[in-house]
């Protein structure tokens, strides 16, 4: 057994108990503060809340009497072994779920070419719902699998899918923003519709849909998604900000991806000389807004997006593969804005937040050789917090999850480096061990069979006990 359980309720095996947690802990304070506890307790409530991060030397039966008085006296204990750790969730801010066949496909074209030869083909075919319903769940089972217990994802122009999609997700428990893409030019392959009213009224259809399986926000989250500058012309943008006001929605949206792309942006949008402005004008740029990829910013773009909060998705992997150009993260942290990471599949072709902390460490390194300017380099501890607490901020969770803070929800994954290579057990055979060294072989030579199992909302998700 990889875990072991040491306590139940007598008589009471379908009450949802209180739970502890023993291990090492690692977790970001901030960008350049990689906390690791080499021996810490995490309590949580039977509501998923984190009542308390103990960092000293207890056992089990010792915890549960220090916190008997807030109903941990008869909490379930999880012990994990020398060779593993507790760590974040890991969130996505940025999946294009309908193109999930696509994986692996189509990159050796440019931008263009990849969304028409493969994307609107492929996201036009989602009038299907019993597609829907077999791809998106196998999107999100695999997706838990991979660490991201928080998605935000870009649906297709089909709100029965959208709604699927946001099914799919609630069901499986993991968090998601989930929106219908709207498009109504630009687009090739029968993928665009018919006008903006209609666009408008599908996209309020899936906002009150997912509104009403979700009341409380619990898991999931509807937005409004113009697929960017180039697709969306002014009255259909402007519906959108007027429905994310109604509504209170995230918004999703893709910017500066391309020269190109801000080009046909501007043509269509003939009233700007700036992409951001566009959106700003028309009430999409707000605190939760997540922008895809703003590789392309003019200094007018920044001002916007440190203005706003609006928090931008970067996709390292599938900018790479598509040659769109390397986002610069130092630039964008340096303004105080919010960045998480993205894996933008298909169009990235690893659907894993572990893989682009690793992506987004070499192009930010790649950068810095063509800029010739060290300053582009992203430390170890900055790309641990793109992948879970600036998720977060982005998401505008970031009082909800992203690390280990009492008050949060516990949203976590069991790592394992046992087996990764080169990993031996010098690294943990004392028991306290060289923590940082451990997270740094499971980020980069670490894969999917290192995160054992996958906590939302303190619930276990994905793992060897499962269902049980």
């Amino acid at each position: 057994m990889v875990i072991r359980y040491h306590s139940k309720v007598p008589g009471n095996e379908g009450v949802v108990q209180p739970k502890i947690f023993i291990g090492r802990l690692i977790h970001s304070k901030s960008l350049k503060d990689l906390e690791i506890i080499p021996r810490a307790a995490i309590g949580v409530t039977p509501n998923g809340t984190i009542a308390f991060v103990d960092s000293k030397p207890a056992t089990a039966s010792q915890l549960q009497t220090r916190y008997a008085h807030e109903g941990f006296a008869h909490a379930q204990v999880t012990t994990l072994t020398k060779s593993q750790f507790l760590f974040p969730g890991l969130i996505d801010t940025h999946l294009h779920a309908p193109q999930w066949p696509n994986l692996a496909l189509g990159m050796e074209g440019t931008l263009r070419e990849w969304c028409e030869n493969y994307t609107d083909p492929m996201e036009a075919s989602y009038s299907s719902t019993s597609k829907a319903r077999r791809v998106y769940a196998d999107v999100i089972k695999n997706t838990l699998a991979l660490g991201s217990t928080t998605v935000a994802y870009n649906s297709s122009i089909h709100a029965e899918a959208t709604n699927i999609l946001a099914d799919c997700a609630l069901a499986a428990g993991q968090r998601a923003i989930v929106g219908k893409m709207c498009i109504t030019v630009g687009s090739t392959h029968g993928n665009w519709e018919e006008s903006a009213e209609v666009s408008l009224a599908d996209s309020e259809k899936s906002v009150k849909y997912i509104r009403s399986i979700d009341p409380e926000g619990r898991l999931v989250h509807p937005c409004v998604q113009p697929r960017g500058g180039p697709y969306c012309p002014p009255e259909l943008m402007r519906g959108l900000g007027k429905q994310c006001a109604e509504y209170g929605t995230y918004v999703q949206a893709h910017m500066c991806e391309t020269q190109s792309d801000i080009d046909r942006t501007l043509e269509l949008h003939p009233n700007y000389t700036c992409y951001s402005d566009m959106y700003l004008a028309s009430g999409l740029l707000t605190p939760r807004t997540i922008l895809a990829h703003c590789i392309h910013l003019q200094t007018r773009d920044l001002d916007n997006l440190a203005a706003s909060r609006a928090g931008v998705a970067h996709n390292p992997n599938s900018n790479t593969c598509l040659r769109d150009g390397d986002c610069r993260v130092r630039d964008l942290l340096h303004r105080g804005i919010k960045v998480g990471l993205g894996t933008d599949c298909s169009a990235g072709y690893m659907p894993s937040i572990h893989d682009a902390m690793r992506s987004a460490s070499n192009v930010s390194r790649n950068l810095a050789v063509r800029e010739g300017e060290g300053r582009y380099v992203l430390g170890f501890s900055e790309v641990v917090w793109l992948g879970t607490m600036g998720g977060a901020e982005v998401v505008g969770m970031e009082d909800l999850i992203g690390n280990f803070e009492r008050g949060k929800k516990f949203d976590a994954l069991v790592v394992d480096v046992e087996g990764v290579v080169s990993a031996d057990a010098s690294l943990w055979e004392d028991g306290e061990g060289d923590g940082e060294a451990m997270v740094k072989k499971w980020v980069f030579l670490g894969d999917r069979t290192s995160i054992r199992k996958v906590y939302v909302d303190g619930e276990l998700v994905t793992g060897q006990d499962a269902g049980a």
